[in-house]
């Protein structure tokens, strides 16, 4: 019996150490840009999200055109404090026309999962079949594995692609090295797990996600874009 448990100590501590040194590629899970009918600058962050979807953008990133983002509006710019921006006038001022610009603002999507499945219902209604999602490098993963295990990207037909901005502070092969990307990774993991347990097809139809869905005000806000 005591060695039984031993086993069991030491297989639960293996997979809790396997799961720590690969967790870094757990949550970044971002490849090379592809072309895509969509390009999609998350919300959040400090500017860089939005600053390098604009360059996918402008370089042909997306075939349609359209450059969708969410989140709020007004964000500080990426390392030029403390002036802010707003992000539509941002993309005007680069050359994005204002009818391919679509905003989703916060007030109707709080969260990633919600996102993908706005932008999955989005991409569905306008016949797109590829997006291309921009965020930072250690977002990526939990949008992919959302993309896939609750938005059902794939099922409907859609491929999902990710891209991120350099940035030269987070490295995923060795991001236990350096207390602020353990801090970065485990707060991924975490909203990842958050995410599937909240949007699992058990408990959704209880989320606020799924009332305002449900509402004519999101139904008009939708049609509207």
């Amino acid at each position: 019996m005591f060695r039984k448990l031993l086993y069991a100590i030491l297989a639960v501590a293996l997979a809790v150490l396997l799961l720590f040194l690969s967790l870094g590629f757990i949550v970044d899970a971002g490849e090379r840009p592809v072309k895509a009918d969509l390009i999609v600058s998350l919300g959040g962050g400090d500017g860089r999200r939005i600053k390098e979807a604009l360059k996918l953008w402008q370089e042909g990133y997306s075939r349609s055109g359209k450059f969708l983002y969410t989140g709020r509006d007004i964000v500080n710019p990426a390392l030029k404090p403390p002036a802010s921006f707003s992000k539509r006038t941002f993309l005007l001022q680069h050359g994005v026309p204002a009818e391919k610009i679509v905003y989703v603002p916060r007030g109707v999507i709080f969260n990633t999962a919600e996102e993908l499945f706005f932008i999955r219902d989005y991409m569905l209604r306008h016949g797109y079949k590829s997006v291309l999602i921009v965020s930072s490098p250690e977002h990526t993963g939990r949008i992919r594995l959302l993309g896939k295990w609750l938005s059902g990207f794939e099922k409907a037909g859609m491929k999902l692609h990710t891209a991120s901005f350099h940035d030269p502070t987070w490295q995923r092969e060795c991001y236990f090295h350096y207390c602020n990307n353990r801090k970065r990774a485990f707060i991924e993991f975490e909203k990842l797990i958050y995410n599937l347990l909240k949007y699992s097809p058990l408990t959704i139809e209880k989320t606020q996600y799924m009332k305002k869905k449900k509402s004519a005000l999101w139904e008009s806000l939708f049609n509207s874009l």
